[in-house]
């Protein structure tokens, strides 16, 4: 979930990159890039008034193949984190995306994510607590301007007292 606003922006930015630049034979480009993140006064699902700072380390790596029949881009994003509780507990974090996007035939995208959280919660000195998980998966298609979504329900599973 700590990505979902970074994610939002992916499809618009892929369906640009698709558009961009006609293809002349197969082009393929990879990239990764490494961004730090931040965030102050995140609160606690589970004790009300806590709230927390996130610090952590987000890789996209992309891998496009473009060519006269069409675009395809693939890759994951995500990383590690942690979040420090104003009770002094922590968490320690992971999140990870493995996307899809298609531009091929004529007026047809999709895009396709997988999604995944996790976190160990922990006391202020250092006691595991609890884990939590949270999956989602999603799908979008849009042909000749009609857009179809299926989001696979999302599951949250915790391992222990929240």
């Amino acid at each position: 979930m700590l990505f979902r606003s970074l994610l939002a922006l992916l499809p618009v930015t892929v369906a640009a990159a698709a558009l961009a630049a006609p293809a002349l034979g197969a082009t393929v480009i990879r990239e990764t890039v490494t961004t730090p993140f931040f965030e102050a006064g995140v609160p606690h699902d589970c004790r009300p008034g806590v709230t927390g700072t996130v610090t952590g380390t987000n890789v996209t790596s992309t891998q496009s193949v473009e060519t006269s029949t069409g675009f395809h881009i693939h890759g994951t994003t995500g990383g590690p984190g942690r979040i420090d509780w104003s009770d002094g507990s922590y968490t320690l974090i992971q999140s990870i995306d493995h996307f899809s996007f298609n531009a091929v035939g004529k007026g047809t995208t999709n895009f396709t994510n997988t999604h995944t959280d996790s976190g160990d919660f922990y006391s202020a000195n250092g006691v595991f607590q609890f884990r939590d998980t949270f999956h989602e998966v999603e799908h979008f298609t849009a042909t000749n301007g009609v857009v179809r979504v299926d989001l696979a329900k999302g599951h949250l599973h915790l391992f222990g007292d929240c």
